[in-house]
């Protein structure tokens, strides 16, 4: 080789050194600017908010007016009910302007009503215990065993701080302060902790509990966890739904032990996942039926569009667009036939199939693809991986993506933010069943307030308490 030759390969290498380069670098800055629209990022990860995808050929949207869209019913408050008036008062004519203006009386009225607070919304009773002094000296004091080692506060007043607390997401100087201003009762914030510790956190233990023993009976599940701090060191909220229930649980370990503690490793039904490790190990090993979250599943397909390579570019978008008409057809479902329904859902799952396993030589791809792959047993049968894709195809009542768990978690991530996590084990046991109270509470069109309320005021008369389970 001349030295024209080796000029010439020498310039060659370093053109593909800098090609690879390049395409390293392309990968790394479409990593770089992964947001929740391609990824399955929060929301709230989102330095700026990621703009919304146009639609080709069509005029864009105009944005919406402030208030009641035109065509909706209108919606009034409706006044509190007779029982709920303190004192009415009544406004009529004058007989004379009746006559001179030839009216004739009703029985109807137009109700206003004015709602005010008290000017001191607390009653105080107080409790004197007389003393006694001995012969020798010493101090006695009255007996009133109902008082001893109770709050200072009733059942109302310790649902309201509960309220605040978890409900509201107020921190405990927040709740000091409210009740130094409004209520001129100065507390401080240790006692509040107690109190949201202790009393208030175990009158609602046992129907927590009562509803961990039911996860495992429920017919479909939806299981998502998010991170917490406890002093400062990694935890874990766990959250189980169903149709009438939630339930949260911390943990310090995000790995499927905690599934298999939640849900237990013999059940029947099927759960809602996102494709995380824990989740495909739980339901691998003991044969836990499965639907994986469509939602998260487009968005990673939905970042493959910004991928160097012109061909996993390619893939991505049929891939992209075979979803979008499968979805059509399965959202139309109502409106075919038993045997049109399985036909054209079968029809668009087989062509999704087939453009999947044919990805291109892109590792990218590849793990997207592998998700659908046909495992071999050992007992030499086979495993279709994408079967746990589609049962929301074929089984009632199962829906494609786990949305409706993120949603009951969002409450956990706001109060996570405000309160920067906890700081013990009791103040763990305290948010998760709080967070269930509340969760479950909205599900079944119950007041969080008065339940709470119900729960505390058992727990001092030391009654049964009441239950959360769907009647």
């Amino acid at each position: 080789m001349d030295a024209k030759d080796r000029i010439i390969e020498e310039q060659r290498q370093l053109i593909e050194e800098l090609r690879r380069e390049i395409e390293e670098l392309k990968l790394a800055l479409a990593k770089a600017t992964k947001d929740s629209s391609n990824s399955s990022k929060s929301p709230s990860s989102d330095i700026v908010k990621p703009p919304r995808k146009g639609s080709s050929g069509k005029a864009p949207r105009k944005k919406r007016k402030r208030g009641g869209q035109q065509g909706h019913q209108r919606k009034l408050r409706q006044p509190l009910p007779p029982e709920r008036v303190d004192e009415a008062f009544v406004y009529e004519l004058t007989d004379a302007e009746i006559r001179e203006r030839n009216l004739t009386p009703t029985d109807q009225f137009e109700v206003i009503q004015h709602i005010e607070l008290l000017d001191m919304p607390i009653h105080v009773s107080e409790h004197r215990l007389r003393k006694y002094l001995t012969a020798d000296g010493r101090t006695v004091v009255t007996q009133v065993p109902e008082l001893q080692g109770r709050p200072i506060f009733g059942p109302r007043l310790l649902a309201m701080i509960g309220w605040l607390k978890s409900r509201a997401h107020c921190s405990y100087t927040t709740i000091a302060v409210w009740m130094g201003d409004v209520l001129q009762v100065p507390v401080c914030r240790g006692y509040l902790s107690k109190l949201c510790n202790g009393v208030i956190s175990d009158s609602v233990a046992d129907a927590y509990e009562e509803l961990k023993e039911a996860i495992p009976r429920q017919e479909t599940l939806g299981s998502d966890e998010s991170c917490l701090k406890n002093n400062g060191k990694k935890h874990w909220i766990w959250c189980v739904t169903t149709s009438l229930f939630t339930v949260f649980h911390i943990a310090t370990s995000r790995g499927r032990k905690v599934l298999e503690e939640l849900i237990g490793t013999g059940y029947a039904g099927i759960v809602h996942f996102d494709y995380f490790s824990s989740n495909c190990s739980f339901a691998w090993n003991f044969d836990i039926q499965a639907q994986y979250c469509w939602a998260h599943l487009i968005r990673d397909i939905r970042f493959l569009e910004k991928h160097p390579d012109n061909r996993v570019r390619i893939w991505s978008g049929e891939l992209l667009d075979r979803s979008r008409r499968m979805f059509s057809a399965w959202h139309r479902r109502d409106k075919m036939s038993d045997e049109g329904r399985h036909r054209s859902l079968v029809m668009h799952r087989d062509k999704f199939l087939t453009i999947v396993r044919k990805p291109p030589d892109a590792s990218d791809a590849g793990n997207i693809s592998a998700r659908f792959a046909i495992i071999p047993l050992a007992d030499g049968s086979c495993y279709d991986m994408s079967e746990d894709y589609f049962r929301f195809m074929f089984a009632p009542g199962v829906e494609p993506t786990n949305n409706h768990t993120e949603q009951q978690v969002r409450h956990c991530v706001i109060d996570r933010r405000i309160t920067q996590g906890t700081r013990s084990e009791s103040g763990q046991r305290y948010h998760e069943r709080m967070w269930t109270a509340i969760a479950t509470c909205a599900k079944q069109g119950r007041g969080f307030f008065h339940f709470l309320h119900q729960s505390i005021a058992a727990n001092l008369a030391g009654q049964a308490p009441p239950s959360l389970l769907p009647n």
